[in-house]
């Protein structure tokens, strides 16, 4: 689970953000599951009674999104990149600019859900064991990092000359 690099350095979305976090981790709680919480500058402050939850500053994310079920996001364009490419489905609770839409073009195209960001910690725990019970959200995931994996390259040369 991550909200973010920008979330938690914010300080004007400190507070809100770390009650995100905290229902989420108290959702986590009442499904019972293994999980991992990247909260950047509140890990410091977001310690779990539950020692299923481990709560650090920073993960290698995608190295961590390949052996996962689920990945709670707050939807932004990298994190939503690197659970395509690793086909973990997602809860995603978008904060800033384009992530509320993100995440319900994810929920649209069946790769995960979406919620609000200020949910209550029964809807997200609701959410998180609808995806996780449902292999329709894991297949489409996976068609979808196969589709990613056949785009061709890049041509970086080609844009910057086409920029001049």
């Amino acid at each position: 689970m991550s909200l973010g690099t920008l979330t938690t350095a914010m300080s004007g979305l400190r507070t809100v953000v770390e009650s995100a976090y905290r229902e989420i981790m108290a959702a986590l709680s009442l499904i019972g599951c293994d999980a991992i919480v990247s909260a950047g500058s509140l890990a410091e402050r977001l310690r779990s009674a539950d020692p299923r939850i481990t709560v650090v500053e920073h993960v290698p994310q995608p190295a961590l999104l390949h052996d996962a079920d689920l990945f709670v996001t707050h939807a932004g364009r990298a994190s939503l990149l690197d659970a395509v490419q690793s086909a973990t489905p997602v809860l995603a609770m978008g904060v800033l600019g384009d992530q509320p839409a993100n995440a319900t073009a994810f929920a649209r195209r069946g790769l995960g859900r979406a919620l609000g960001f200020t949910a209550a910690r029964d809807e997200i725990a609701d959410a998180m064991a609808a995806v996780l019970d449902d292999p329709r959200y894991g297949a489409a995931m996976t068609a979808a990092a196969t589709e990613l994996s056949q785009l061709p390259p890049l041509d970086v040369a080609g844009v910057r000359d086409g920029l001049t």
